[in-house]
């Protein structure tokens, strides 16, 4: 039997989780709980909307992009998450599964999903690893202009990412805690756009120090290589391969209580690696800056409710691939 790509990417998503749940053997019975979650959201470029949502280190950094497009919509995002918590020898686990839809209300078509498992082991009271298997099919980017018929016609861009993570997370100290990143991805694009599937690896690190009972900081940073199938091909001349590096500084603030204040700014270098004459990608670089303010208001220990604003400005030297997305979110969740 042969497997088709996509096939073969979701069946090593499954198995790469496996090692973590047959770790060691359970000494306690497993807890279930769930988190449902929804947001609802504005924002001023439909186009970037989900690739500037998902900018930060937990995500999807470097998510391609379509043309800018300026036009705004309503958002409805609503998730859940199935987690198992169990016990081995080796210390507490974390099994989850979590399923995450992206509605779109005046344009439909940019309507997509997020599946992500997920396993956590306690190795010590002071480490864990954690290992992340995230799945966005079929996703929407835009009409853009092909190159395999030589046509240059305009056809719908979509692509399907499956991306591995792991983090090796260790506590200093009572104050300082440092995590090592590493992550591996496949992107796979529709036919008319097939010379740009991808394969990418990230490393990096982030260092959280908790300053007082009332606040905590980090700074994180990662490398990021992505290889195309298409470079060198001088038949498209469209090498999307690409080198990244992020940067990423955060303030969690504890205001009242019950009512939380989370700051983050990200900044993102894109460096286009082709070397094609006719490509559209050679010599092109894009900078992105974003910022973004979120209120975490807890109503008891099973609800939540959130209020964001989260503003992105990427600069390029394709000037047509410059974008500024503005985006306003209001969400809750309720955790049973």
């Amino acid at each position: 039997m042969t497997l088709t790509p996509f096939s073969r990417a979701v069946l090593l998503g499954s198995l790469a989780m496996l090692p973590g749940s047959l770790l060691a053997p359970e000494r306690a019975s497993a807890e279930w709980s769930a988190v449902a979650e929804s947001k609802v959201s504005y924002t001023d470029d439909v186009t970037n909307f989900s690739a500037a949502r998902r900018l930060k280190f937990s995500e999807d950094p470097s998510q391609p992009t379509g043309l800018p497009t300026q036009l705004s919509d309503v958002i409805w995002d609503p998730s859940l998450e199935v987690i198992r918590s169990s016990s081995s020898t080796l210390g507490p686990n974390e099994l989850s599964l979590k399923a995450h839809g992206f509605i779109f209300t005046n344009n439909p078509i940019f309507n997509h999903g997020d599946y992500r498992l997920q396993f956590k082991q306690g190795l010590s009271p002071d480490t864990s690893l954690l290992l992340r298997y995230r799945n966005v099919p079929n996703q929407f980017l835009g009409p853009n202009t092909e190159r395999r018929t030589g046509n240059n016609l305009i056809q719908e861009e979509r692509v399907s990412s499956h991306t591995w993570r792991t983090e090796l997370e260790h506590r200093v100290n009572e104050s300082w805690t440092l995590t090592l990143i590493g992550r591996y991805g496949l992107r796979f694009y529709n036919d008319a756009f097939a010379e740009r599937d991808t394969k990418l690896w990230t490393i990096g690190s982030q260092v959280g120090h908790v300053v007082n009972p009332r606040m905590a900081v980090s700074l994180g940073y990662i490398y990021e290589r992505g290889l195309a199938d298409g470079r060198g091909n001088m038949q498209f001349n469209d090498d999307v391969s690409y080198r990244l590096h992020a940067v990423s500084a955060g303030t969690d603030l504890t205001l009242i209580e019950s009512l939380s204040l989370h700051l983050v700014y990200i900044y993102r270098r894109k460096d286009f690696t082709s070397e094609l004459l006719g490509d559209t990608h050679l010599n092109r670089h894009d900078n992105s800056h974003q910022g973004m303010a979120e209120f975490r208001y807890r109503l008891n220990g099973a609800v939540s409710l959130s209020a964001s604003f989260q503003r992105t400005q990427r600069t390029s030297t394709v000037v047509t691939r410059d974008f500024n997305d503005t985006i306003y979110s209001l969400g809750g969740s309720y955790r049973f």
